[in-house]
């Protein structure tokens, strides 16, 4: 088996460039697929796709019992972009933030791709570059859960980690509700 980390060549970069190629193409089947649900809104009783909101949701990257879980709320907009306000940090403060696209179909299956910036350095559990993950899922009433691919690409030398699997499972956040404190 190869080792999943590139060293950075013009090798490298023919591939990274193919990665993003490969990405891009993702993004805009996912972005381009499918229909969303929709449930009405009490306040303007327009229709919004199902997952329409604001969602607490545990993030869990790898598997096995040395998994890592972080906690983060995604916003998905009506307009079909989504975004994270990232982990909270040791003192509450969100780290990582992220955005992306989602596209859901009636049947309540949806995907959606998202990135974020990662540390600089390496840190426990978390590779030093921008992160690029591709979620597939099923929104059922005010709960969801996906599984992914990521991959991870070191800004300074090009090199890709990944496929690194990944989870998630979600509850919806009722509006006006403020966030968890950090456990701790």
């Amino acid at each position: 088996m190869r080792n999943s980390t590139l060293v950075p060549s013009s090798r490298a970069d023919r591939r990274s460039l193919r990665t993003t190629g490969v990405w891009l193409a993702m993004t805009v089947a996912l972005v381009g697929a499918g229909t969303a649900t929709a449930t009405a809104t009490p306040e303007t009783g327009k229709q919004q796709p199902a997952l329409t909101g604001t969602w607490e949701t545990t993030v869990t990257i790898g598997t096995g019992p040395g998994a890592a879980r972080t906690v983060s709320r995604f916003t998905f907009a009506a307009d079909h972009t989504l975004t994270t306000d990232g982990a909270p940090d040791e003192n509450g403060n969100p780290e990582y933030p992220g955005s992306g696209y989602w596209t859901a179909r009636p049947d309540g299956s949806f995907s959606f791709y998202i990135t974020h910036d990662g540390p600089e350095e390496p840190a426990e559990g978390v590779y030093p570059g921008t992160v690029h993950a591709v979620h597939m899922g099923r929104v059922k009433g005010d709960k969801f859960s996906t599984t992914a691919v990521a991959f991870t690409k070191n800004e300074k030398t090009g090199a890709l980690l990944g496929p690194v699997t990944v989870s998630s499972s979600a509850s919806r956040v009722p509006r006006g509700r403020p966030r968890r404190p950090p456990p701790g």
